[in-house]
Parts: structure tokens; C-alpha cells; sequence
């Protein structure tokens, strides 16, 4: 049983859904896997898109950020992952990202459940 706002937390599942198929424009999927592990929810989206440079997955989070490799072929303003990140900090969880060029990437988030 977890206990938080559940808008707050669909909308962090929508942002992550709504980037994996931006972002994966020829892929034909996109995963979801949720489940939970050492007393946490745990939530990762996984697509086979653009991926994302290391040197930019430490800045995805602030505030307006945008990849400059990308920022002129997709739509957006760079406050999706911020407002998903803030969500998710307030429910006292935390993101993961892996990601490799060209490959995809994988965003998982985790929430403490309660006793």
C-alpha cells in the first residue's frame, strides 16, 4: 500500500510516458515495469530512441534544460523532468537514469512505502 498523491505521481508517469515516445520516433515500443524492492515502489519507462549524452543526464532535472542536439527537432520547453523531478523529491523518492546514444534510455523512479 503506498500512500501519496496519486495526480502528482500520474503526472510523472505521463511525462515519462509522453519523452519515451517524443523521443523514440522510429522505435515500436516502449516498456513499463513497475514493481517493488527493498521497501520501495519502484517505476522505470524504457524506450529505444535518441538516448542522451552522460554529460547532459546530470542536468536534465534543472529547470528549463533542453539537450542543445535536440532542442531544435522536438517540442518543449525543458520543465517536464524539473516538475517530474520536484514530484517525486516531495514524496521523498528519487530518479535513475541510464541512457546511452543511440541506444534508448531507461528513467526509473522509486517511492518509499510506508510501514
Amino acid at each position: 500500500m503506498y500512500t501519496g498523491d496519486q495526480f502528482r505521481i500520474e503526472q510523472v508517469l505521463i511525462n515519462l510516458l509522453t519523452n519515451a515516445i517524443k523521443y523514440s520516433p522510429n522505435a515500436g515500443q516502449v516498456i513499463v515495469k513497475a514493481g517493488t524492492s527493498a521497501g520501495k515502489i519502484v517505476v522505470c519507462v524504457q524506450d529505444f530512441g535518441i538516448g542522451i549524452d552522460k554529460d547532459d543526464i546530470d542536468q536534465l532535472f534543472q529547470r528549463f534544460y533542453r539537450v542543445s542536439k535536440t532542442a531544435l527537432q522536438y517540442q518543449g520547453v525543458g520543465l517536464g523532468l524539473y516538475i517530474a523531478s520536484e514530484i517525486i523529491k516531495k514524496h521523498k523518492g528519487t530518479f535513475v537514469i541510464e541512457s546511452e546514444p543511440g541506444n534508448g534510455s531507461t528513467f526509473c523512479f522509486s517511492l518509499p512505502l510506508g510501514k
